[in-house]
């Protein structure tokens, strides 16, 4: 079908996951949360879209719908058309340009997944992005609040006019938050409809960055950086957190001594900070 008419209704951007144990294709948990929080700003307001550039398979497709929104648009690109990158970027910035907000998570949930396509999307949209979102609330004078994280617990607000435009990436906490309802009905995952958008084919404006085209493959296991293993009682680390205790001392020097005894000497303190095996 040809291109909606515009809607000033948030749009969420999901995603398609495959589970690293079973291979299965899922939906995302930061996209679904995503979504949740969306539906629940915009109760009574706007009734918000899901969007997807490219095909979902029906099984993923309606399980985001279970979350009770009752549209999720594949946006896809016209026949003949080419480059993976360019083209997803395309579909999007056709799908989003007339909703102010558009939510999306944080990013892929496995994988190398760098998470840079809300930043893409947020430049070719010329609109402002923000980043570790935990919650969206509907003002009774139109206004969006939006409240962002920050490191040590601390909350950010932003007070965005009715019809402002912005990109919202959500918090890798979201789906983790009391009081979202991430709810998988069944009636709502059979009721919602799935549409098939065939974007227009529009020259390249000079605000597309240069991207590479997208490349897939297995997941790869991150390296985790050896770390010592703390011997310390929780009141100890209390302590030297708040300032209080003893400061932590730090490693012997060895001055005397063959180079038997110093290999020695390193081999115990790996083996006590269980850095290396005892045997």
């Amino acid at each position: 079908m040809n291109a909606p008419r515009p809607s000033s209704a948030p749009a969420v951007l999901v995603s398609l996951r495959i589970d690293p144990v079973s291979g299965r294709a899922t939906r995302s948990a930061g996209d679904a949360a995503a979504a949740a929080l969306a539906l629940q700003a915009a109760a009574g307001v706007a009734v918000p879209r899901l969007v997807h550039a490219g095909r979902l398979p029906e099984r993923v497709a309606r399980d985001y719908l279970a979350l009770g929104l009752p549209l999720l648009q594949q946006w896809v690109a016209p026949v003949g058309a080419a480059g993976a990158a360019a083209d997803a970027l395309t579909l999007l910035r056709q799908a989003c340009a007339d909703s102010p907000l558009v939510l999306t998570g944080a990013r892929a949930e496995s994988g190398l997944g760098s998470g840079l396509l809300p930043y893409a999307l947020a430049e070719v949209l010329q609109r402002p992005l923000l980043a570790d979102v935990i919650d969206l609330q509907r003002e009774p004078d139109g206004h969006w609040r939006v409240t962002q994280a920050l490191p040590r617990g601390a909350r950010h607000h932003w007070r965005l006019a009715p019809g402002a435009g912005a990109v919202l990436v959500t918090s890798a906490r979201l789906a983790q938050r009391a009081g979202l309802d991430l709810r998988h009905a069944w009636a709502s995952a059979q009721q919602g409809r799935i549409e098939t958008v065939t974007a227009a084919r529009t020259a390249t404006t000079g605000h597309a960055p240069a991207m590479p085209d997208w490349t897939t493959g297995p997941a790869r296991r991150q390296r985790v950086a050896l770390a010592a293993a703390s011997r310390a009682s929780g009141a100890e680390r209390m302590a030297r957190a708040t300032g209080s205790g003893a400061p932590k001392s730090g490693g012997a020097l060895l001055r005397e001594g063959s180079v038997e005894d110093k290999a020695r000497a390193l081999l115990q303190r790996l083996q006590a900070l269980a850095l290396v095996s005892s045997r």
